[in-house]
């Protein structure tokens, strides 16, 4: 998927490892009547490493309007799954202004063989600004008034939700069958809706499947604490099992947080370091694992890692995020196009391709006006690099950690595999010396006086506690220990001390 700066006036589109690039041309008034016209001009760009630059490739154009009496302009650009041939494609959204306040939408894909066909055309008399989604279908949903609208060919009209619902997001998810869906909370009880939801009126998390109407507890997928604050949605995973839905999501609120949910339940979080969050992605790096990019307002972009939940790397005066594999290597990368003081000659004239892994291309502006540009550039270079470091020496130490707690748990089932042979043989077994286990006494710290040690042979010595049976089990990353004592030991048990040193994952604890 891709995210655009909105003042960007050339809409860019991540496809297929290329760049595909979409600008509305308008009438030129030097024209005669006869020759003026609005036409889309599209082109695709192919990254090239020998060079670090984008090659402009295949192109064209199609005609919009004939008239000059309306101005077009690209409302949303991504690419949608057909349901009809089952294919990807581009998708691109247009919007032809008239008189009278009746605003035409043209919805366009991008065929294999480089011709932008019309997919659908609806008019509404109002201007869309709210929640512009494409998805599968090619479905278009959007927000107006708070009331949330959708049209595609299957529906054959605008529609909208029968239901009151205050907006939180819209996504997609992989499942077989209904896929897109709606989040938010319903301000008004509905009496057709109570046999669906759990408790009647209020105000109340809810979902809504745009394909056949269905209601679902949100609760499974954001709490409701999460439902007011969240303002984008990546959904990771999706699977309904015994008609119970299973997810996992991670949502960026208005609180400056990332929090991942399993089922509903939130399990990570982490602070960003922007506001106002915007779009989502997910970059599979291959087997240094996945990256979450996020988009914010004002062109930041911030990328945290899935694995250990934290800040990465951040770039600032970012006009367009995209997330694809431009260097054909089967994993994907980041692309961030970088705006400029002045107008670029081409779409993408200064960038960074970055996996966070090794993997960096960048090119920047020579002119002075590119200069400052060129700088940030750099800046984000030298974050990355302090980034790989700091996730390298945090691998190690965890490494580490992990061999310790290995050796540990060998040590100890060794330990319980000959205490086991010994008493299914009849043998006594014999518990090996502290020595012998890597521990120290608390009070031998020193070296002890010879006299102090012949004196302290004569003082009479009490025995020991006689014991009948010591055991030990590991339970996860705990070492239990068990001991019965007999009961012909002459200090009571009330006056029993046990000394344990435990460590569970390199933590060490004393239990007294």
């Amino acid at each position: 998927m891709t995210h655009d700066s909105p003042n960007q006036h050339t809409k860019l589109l991540s496809f297929h490892g290329d760049i595909l690039t979409f600008q509305c041309k308008l009438p030129n008034p030097r024209d005669g009547e006869s020759r003026r016209r609005s036409e889309l001009a599209f082109s695709r760009l192919t990254f090239q490493q020998d060079g670090c630059t984008f090659l402009k490739g295949s192109g064209g154009m199609a005609v919009i309007n004939r008239k000059s009496s309306s101005d077009v302009d690209i409302v949303a650009c991504t690419f949608a799954l057909h349901v009809t041939n089952r294919v990807t494609s581009p998708c691109i959204l247009l919007i032809q202004s008239k008189k009278g306040d009746v605003f035409k939408y043209s919805l366009l894909t991008l065929s294999s063989s480089n011709r932008l066909e019309p997919h659908m055309e609806f008019k509404l008399p109002y201007r869309m600004k709210d929640n512009v989604t494409i998805l599968q279908g090619p479905t278009v949903l959007w927000c107006h008034a708070g009331i949330v609208f959708y049209t595609s060919l299957q529906a054959g009209e605008v529609r909208q939700i029968p239901i009151n619902l205050s907006l939180n997001c819209i996504g997609e998810f992989p499942l077989n069958k209904r896929k897109i869906f709606l989040l938010g909370y319903q301000t008004q009880s509905k009496e057709c809706l109570k046999d669906q939801l759990d408790a009647p009126g209020g105000s109340k998390t809810m979902g809504y499947f745009v394909e056949d109407g269905q209601v679902f507890n949100a609760d499974l997928i954001l709490p409701h604490a999460y439902s007011s604050i969240t303002q984008c949605v990546f959904v990771i995973s999706a699977e309904e099992v015994n008609s119970v839905l299973k997810s996992t999501v991670v949502a960026a609120t208005s609180k400056k947080q990332l929090v991942y949910f399993e089922n509903g339940i939130p399990r990570e979080v982490c602070l960003l370091p922007f506001e106002e969050p915007q779009h989502i992605q997910m970059v599979n790096t291959g087997r240094n694992g996945c990256l979450f990019a996020i988009y914010f307002n004002d062109g930041h972009v911030c990328a945290v890692w899935k694995d250990t939940f934290q800040v990465a790397s951040c770039w600032s005066g970012v006009s367009s995020l995209h997330v694809d594999d431009f260097l054909s290597c089967g994993t994907d990368q980041m692309l961030l196009v970088f705006g400029s003081q002045s107008p670029p000659v081409d779409p993408v004239d200064l960038f960074l391709i970055t996996d966070l892994c090794g993997t960096t291309y960048s090119h920047g502006q020579e002119s002075s006006e590119g200069q400052q540009a060129s700088n940030t550039a750099q800046e984000n270079y030298l974050l990355t690099v302090q980034a790989l470091q700091s996730r390298l020496q945090s691998g190690l130490t965890l490494l580490q950690d992990l061999q310790r707690d290995v050796r540990v748990k060998e040590r100890v089932l060794r330990q319980s595999v000959q205490a086991l042979t010994d008493l299914v043989s009849g043998r006594e077994h014999i518990l090996t010396q502290t020595e012998q286990e890597g521990l120290v006494s608390l009070w031998d710290d020193e070296p002890e006086d010879e006299t102090i040690h012949e004196k302290r042979q004569v003082m009479p010595v009490v025995p020991p506690p006689l014991v009948d049976n010591l055991w030990h089990r590991v339970i996860e990353d705990r070492l239990i220990v068990g001991v019965i004592l007999s009961t012909e030991s002459a200090i009571p048990a009330a006056c029993e001390t046990l000394l344990l040193l435990l460590c569970p994952l390199g933590e060490t604890n004393f239990l007294l």
